[in-house]
C-alpha cells in the first residue's frame, strides 16, 4: 500500500439538505444521472425497485444510464456524494478500497484539498416519511415535471467531439510551440485508461486546424519506469508506457508532439524512509522529499528520465514546475521541517540541478527532445538575482517559460492588487515576466509565455469566453517582447475554439485586416455582429473583481448550480469545488459592497453584448456568451443574497431566488444543447444537469420559506 489515510471526518459538522424529504432521497436525486440504479440500490442497502420508486416519486425520468460517467465523471460523483454519504458508502459507490480512494484524492490534482473536510454522515438508507417529508416529496415531483420533463435528455454528457476525424493533413513545420492540455484529459489516470478517453482523434484534428502543435499531460516517473527503491510504486508501468506510445503515434498524425509535465522527484510517505533513511529530505504533512543533494537521488532522476526516453521514443519534451507545487526537492515548498543536508544549499542550485538532469539525460537519448523550465512561483522563493543565477547554469537548450501576467499590478473598483496567474480580464505581459525573458534570451534561451486563452479560473465552465479584444491585446503585447512559444492553458481552457485562432493569428500578425478576415471566414455575414459583441464582452470582463484566492474560492465557476442559503452555514469555501455562502472568503481584499457591485457591473455590461447577438442564429459563440452571463450574473445574485439576507426584505430575497432559478434553467438548457457546458478536465463536470435541477428545487424552497 502507498497511502492509507483518507481525510479526517469532522464529527461536529453535519450537512443538512432542508428541501429534500430525506437523505435517502437526496442521495438518489444526486446520483441518478451519474450512477447506475442497481449500484445506487446496492450502496444504499435496498432494492432497485425501491430506488426506482424514489426516483419516480421525485419526478425523475426512467434511468437511461450513460456509462461514460464511470471512467470520465467519477469526480462529479464524488462531489455529489461527499456531504451526504459516509466513506464506506462512497467506497462502495466507486468500487474502491481506502487505499485506492486515498491515492485518487491525492493524485487527482489535489482533489482532497478541493473537496475540503469530510463532514460526518450517517449511513444512508430508506426511511419512512412523515407528513412533512411527503409534502416535500410532492413539491419536488411537481417542480421536476414542470421544468424538467426531459431531464438528462438532450445532447449526452461527454459527447464533446462527434464524428470521425478526416484524413490527417500534411504536417505544417512550425518552430513556435503552441501547447495545450487536452480538453477532456483525465489528469491523474490518463495512462490507466484507453487513450480515446483523453485524446479522441477528432479533437486532435481540431487542434491541428487551430494551430496547436503540442499537447501536455502530467507524468509521474515512478509510474513510467521501475522505481529502484521500491518497485511496488511502479506497478503497471509497462502498460502505461504502451499507452503513452499510442498517444504519441496518434498525435503525430496531426503534427502534434506530446510533452510531459514533471514535478520531480516525487515525495514519499514517511514509512518509505524506514528502509531508506539516507534518502530522506524535508518533512511536511506526513511525507518527505527525496533529497536531491544525495547522489543516489540525482542518479535515480537521471536514470528515470533517460530510461523513459529510451523506452518511449518520440516524446516531444518535458516541462517542469520546481517551486511551490508538490513537495519535490527540499526547498520546493516553504512549509515543513528543514532538510539538514540542504539547509545551506541555495535554492537556485536545487532548482537548476533538477532542470539540468531532465534536459541533459533526455537529449542524450534524442537531441530533439525539448525541456521547458517554467519559472512559476520562482519569485516567491528567490530574488531576481538568484533567478538570474539559476538561468545562468541551465543549458541554453532549455526554453525558459514564465507566466505572462505574473505580478502585474491593477486597480479594480478602487482596490489595488496584482495578478499572479490565470487572468484573461487583465492581459499581460507583466514587467517581471519581461525582465526574466529578456535575461534568458541574453543567455541564449528561447522563451515561452504561459497564458490562458479560452477560460481561466475567472470562469472555467464554458468552453471559451468570447473576449477577443482582451486576447488580441495580450498577444500584441507578447509579440513586442519577442516571446516565441506559448503554453496555451493549464488543465482548464483546452477546447479547440475560435479563441485559439485569434491568439495564434494575432501573435503572428496583429493587424485589424487580419482580424476582420478571420471573423469573416468564421462567421460570414455575422462577422461585424460578432466583432461588436466581443468588444462589449471584453469591456465588461475588465470589471471582474480579480484576486487569485477569489478565483479559487468564489462562486463564478459553479454559477447557478451553487445553492442559496437562508441562514448562514458557517461552512468554508473550498478551492475550485464548493463555494457555499462564504462571501468573505470569496471577496478577499474587496469590501463586500464593491465585490458585489463589480459583478453587477460585469453582468449588466455583458448583457449589452447579448443584445447585439439577439438575432444571430444559434451557434457555439452565442451559447458561450450566454453561458458566461449565467455564471457572472449568478455570482452577483449569490453575493447580493448572502449579503442582504439578514436585512429581512423577503420580497427582495424572493426576487433574487426567482432570477437565480431562471439562470439555473438557462444553464440547464445550454447543457441540453451542448456537452461542453459545466465541464472542466480536472474537475470533470463541475456541475451536471441534476445539480441545476436541484438548484431550481432549492430556489422554489427558498421562495416558499419566505412566504411569498
Amino acid at each position: 500500500m502507498i497511502y492509507t489515510k483518507l481525510p479526517k471526518v469532522n464529527d461536529s459538522n453535519k450537512y443538512e439538505l432542508e428541501y429534500f424529504p430525506s437523505r435517502f432521497h437526496a442521495a438518489v436525486f444526486r446520483l441518478w444521472e451519474t450512477v447506475r440504479a442497481a449500484k445506487i440500490a446496492s450502496v444504499l442497502g435496498t432494492s432497485e425497485e425501491v430506488v426506482n420508486k424514489a426516483a419516480l416519486d421525485m419526478g425523475l425520468p426512467e434511468q437511461e444510464f450513460n456509462s461514460k460517467w464511470e471512467d470520465r465523471g467519477y469526480i462529479t460523483t464524488i462531489r455529489n456524494a461527499w456531504h451526504i454519504l459516509p466513506y464506506d458508502q462512497i467506497l462502495a459507490l466507486l468500487e474502491k478500497n481506502e487505499d485506492e480512494l486515498a491515492v485518487l484524492l491525492k493524485e487527482e490534482d489535489f482533489l482532497a484539498t478541493k473537496l475540503g473536510e469530510k463532514p460526518f454522515c450517517e449511513e444512508v438508507k430508506p426511511v419512512p416519511l412523515d407528513s412533512e417529508g411527503e409534502k416535500k416529496l410532492a413539491d419536488i415531483r411537481e417542480i421536476s415535471k414542470k421544468y424538467f420533463s426531459g431531464l438528462f435528455g438532450g445532447v449526452p454528457c461527454f459527447d464533446f467531439f462527434d464524428g470521425n476525424a478526416d484524413e490527417a493533413g500534411k504536417e505544417v513545420q512550425q518552430d513556435e510551440l503552441r501547447m495545450i492540455y487536452s480538453y477532456c484529459g483525465l489528469y491523474g489516470s490518463v495512462l490507466d485508461n484507453d487513450i480515446s478517453v483523453s485524446y479522441p482523434e477528432t479533437m486532435l484534428k481540431m487542434y491541428r486546424d487551430v494551430g496547436v502543435n503540442a499537447i501536455w499531460m502530467q507524468a509521474v516517473l515512478y509510474q513510467l519506469v521501475p522505481f529502484p527503491f521500491d518497485e511496488s510504486f511502479s506497478s503497471g508501468w509497462e502498460k502505461r508506457c504502451e499507452r503513452l506510445k499510442e498517444i504519441i503515434a496518434l498525435a503525430a498524425k496531426y503534427g502534434i508532439k506530446v510533452y510531459l509535465y514533471l514535478n520531480e522527484p516525487r515525495c514519499m510517505p514517511l514509512w518509505f524512509f524506514e528502509k531508506h533513511p539516507e534518502l530522506k529530505g524535508k518533512v511536511s504533512n506526513n511525507k518527505a522529499s527525496l533529497c536531491t543533494s544525495r547522489p543516489e537521488v540525482m542518479e535515480y532522476l537521471r536514470y528515470a528520465v533517460r530510461t523513459l526516453c529510451e523506452n518511449v521514443p518520440g516524446i516531444g519534451g518535458f516541462f517542469t514546475i520546481t517551486c511551490s507545487e508538490n513537495l519535490t526537492h527540499c526547498k520546493s515548498r516553504k512549509e515543513g521541517v528543514e532538510c539538514p543536508v540542504c539547509k545551506d544549499v541555495p535554492i537556485y542550485k536545487l532548482v537548476s540541478d533538477v532542470v539540468c538532469a531532465i534536459s541533459e539525460e533526455s537529449r542524450k537519448v534524442d537531441p530533439s527532445i525539448k525541456t521547458i523550465a517554467w519559472t512559476w512561483a520562482w519569485e516567491n522563493f528567490m530574488s531576481e538575482d538568484d533567478i538570474r543565477k539559476c538561468i545562468d547554469v541551465i543549458p541554453k537548450e532549455v526554453i525558459m517559460q514564465s507566466n505572462s501576467e505574473a505580478h502585474k499590478e491593477f486597480v479594480i473598483g478602487g482596490v489595488k492588487g496584482e495578478v499572479n496567474d490565470y487572468s484573461i480580464s487583465i492581459p499581460g505581459p507583466a514587467p517581471l515576466s519581461q525582465r526574466m525573458w529578456e535575461y534568458a534570451r541574453s543567455k541564449g534561451h528561447d522563451t515561452s509565455a504561459k497564458v490562458q486563452i479560452n477560460v481561466s479560473w475567472e470562469c472555467s465552465t464554458v468552453p471559451f469566453l468570447p473576449v477577443f479584444d482582451l486576447i488580441r491585446e495580450h498577444m500584441t503585447g507578447l509579440r513586442k517582447t519577442g516571446v516565441k512559444h506559448l503554453m496555451l492553458s493549464w488543465t482548464l481552457g483546452g477546447y479547440p475554439s475560435i479563441n485559439l485562432k485569434v491568439a495564434s493569428e494575432c501573435l503572428e500578425d496583429p493587424s485589424e485586416e487580419k482580424y476582420n478576415a478571420l471573423l469573416k471566414k468564421e462567421y460570414g455575414e455575422y462577422a461585424d455582429t460578432v466583432k461588436k459583441a466581443a468588444s462589449l464582452f471584453s469591456q465588461a470582463f475588465r470589471e471582474f473583481p480579480f484576486h487569485i484566492e477569489s478565483l479559487y474560492f468564489g462562486p463564478q465557476n459553479a454559477g447557478p448550480s451553487n445553492p442559496l442559503y437562508l441562514k448562514p452555514t458557517g461552512r468554508k469555501a473550498t478551492m475550485t469545488c464548493f463555494s457555499f455562502d462564504d462571501i468573505d472568503t470569496w471577496r478577499v481584499d474587496y469590501p463586500r459592497e464593491i465585490y458585489i457591485d463589480q459583478f453587477k457591473k460585469l453582468s449588466e455590461s455583458w448583457k449589452k453584448g447579448l443584445e447585439v447577438i439577439e438575432d444571430m442564429p444559434d451557434c457555439l459563440f452565442k451559447q458561450a456568451a450566454w453561458g458566461g452571463y449565467a455564471l457572472f450574473r449568478s455570482s452577483y445574485l449569490q453575493a447580493e443574497f448572502t449579503n442582504k439576507r439578514a436585512d429581512g426584505d423577503k420580497k427582495y430575497l424572493s426576487e433574487i431566488a426567482e432570477e437565480e432559478k431562471s439562470l439555473a434553467l438557462l444553464m440547464y438548457n445550454l447543457m441540453q444543447k451542448s456537452s461542453l457546458f459545466g465541464y472542466e478536465a480536472a474537475n470533470h463536470y463541475y456541475f451536471n444537469r441534476g445539480m441545476l435541477a436541484e438548484k431550481v428545487i432549492n430556489c422554489e424552497y427558498i421562495k416558499k420559506a419566505l412566504d411569498l
